[in-house]
């Protein structure tokens, strides 16, 4: 038979290590808690202002409740219509359910993850910069539980990583993992070659700040390496305000192409790759699930992967990976 995919990538997915059984349920319930907490936050329609560029020409892009997105017509950002001052600082990520659901959802699957998503990254990371092991020093900034840094540790790559909430802190001190709940205005300039921003850019409230501060402690040429959830995906496509992605008062800010260049701009760097792979179809199915039980992940998981890698390959996947270059 014809090699009919030898051009896809294929990733090798397991539903039932990557998600709790109860994943959609479960996610749902903290975005009810999430929403009383946080609804005063929500503006009106004319109150609208990009997050990117600081424009307030929108357009309504998607809706769960009275929860908006707005596509900005400038810079291409998708964006929530939230009132980010009265949101506060890190409430969200402090709340006791936040923390419960963090603990299900990461850390009772660091296994998995460590030994499946780490070693990829690292290969991805080498494949696109060329950079030999023994030269990287890597930042990890929003590491999470920290299985990234637990790998490049047992490499003995020269890392470090940073995290803001202090239970996922814990978790990689017990492990003996170089991790502190830090400021990254305190890290020295000129100091890393490659900073990664695994899950990260979505949550940035002012993107272009940030960029011009990570651009500081990267090297002459140095990298960015940031994954994101994108918007204009399958995923999105078929689950509307259900795409577990969307994250309430979470994730401020949507990229595309358009709008990662514009922050490339603004902030002394250059886009030096963007590539596309995705849970789309194992995101969809977990809700069909809930929906119906009646083991959609078990009866397709033949083609879970293949289906994943023929989205992936259309650039219509749930998750962008993109490589900032330092100009």
């Amino acid at each position: 038979m014809r090699n009919i995919l030898k051009d896809y990538k294929i990733f090798n997915i397991d539903p039932a290590k990557l998600r709790s059984k109860d994943f959609f349920k479960n996610m749902l319930e903290y975005r009810d808690g999430v929403f009383k907490q946080f609804k005063h936050t929500i503006k009106r329609p004319d109150q609208f202002k990009c997050h990117l560029c600081g424009s307030k020409n929108g357009k309504e892009f998607l809706s769960y409740k009275n929860y908006k997105l707005f596509e900005c017509k400038k810079c291409n950002l998708v964006s929530p219509n939230i009132d980010l001052a009265k949101l506060g600082g890190h409430e969200v990520y402090d709340d006791p359910a936040y923390i419960k659901d963090a603990v299900r959802e990461i850390v009772d699957t660091y296994d998995y993850r460590k030994n499946t998503y780490a070693p990829e990254r690292l290969n991805y990371i080498l494949e696109k910069t060329k950079l030999p092991k023994s030269r990287i020093k890597l930042l990890d900034v929003g590491c999470g539980p920290g299985y990234f840094v637990d790998h490049l540790k047992d490499k003995k790559i020269k890392c470090k990583g940073l995290e803001l909430a202090d239970f996922l802190v814990k978790i990689c001190r017990s492990r003996g993992l170089n991790v502190e709940n830090a400021d990254l205005k305190n890290e020295p300039s000129k100091t890393y070659n490659v900073i990664t921003l695994f899950d990260v850019l979505e949550h940035l409230a002012n993107p272009v700040q940030f960029f011009k501060m990570l651009g500081d402690k990267l090297t002459k040429g140095g990298y960015v390496l940031a994954y994101t959830p994108h918007i204009h995906s399958v995923a999105f496509h078929l689950m509307g305000g259900l795409q577990n992605t969307l994250l309430p008062f979470q994730h401020f800010a949507f990229y595309d192409p358009g709008s990662l260049d514009y922050l490339a701009r603004k902030t002394g760097f250059k886009v030096h790759s963007i590539d596309y792979y995705g849970l789309d179809i194992m995101d969809y199915l977990y809700m069909k699930e809930y929906e119906e039980p009646l083991g959609y992940h078990q009866k397709l998981k033949n083609l879970i992967p293949i289906m994943q890698a023929v989205i992936d390959k259309q650039k219509l996947s749930n998750h962008i990976r993109v490589f900032f270059k330092k100009t």
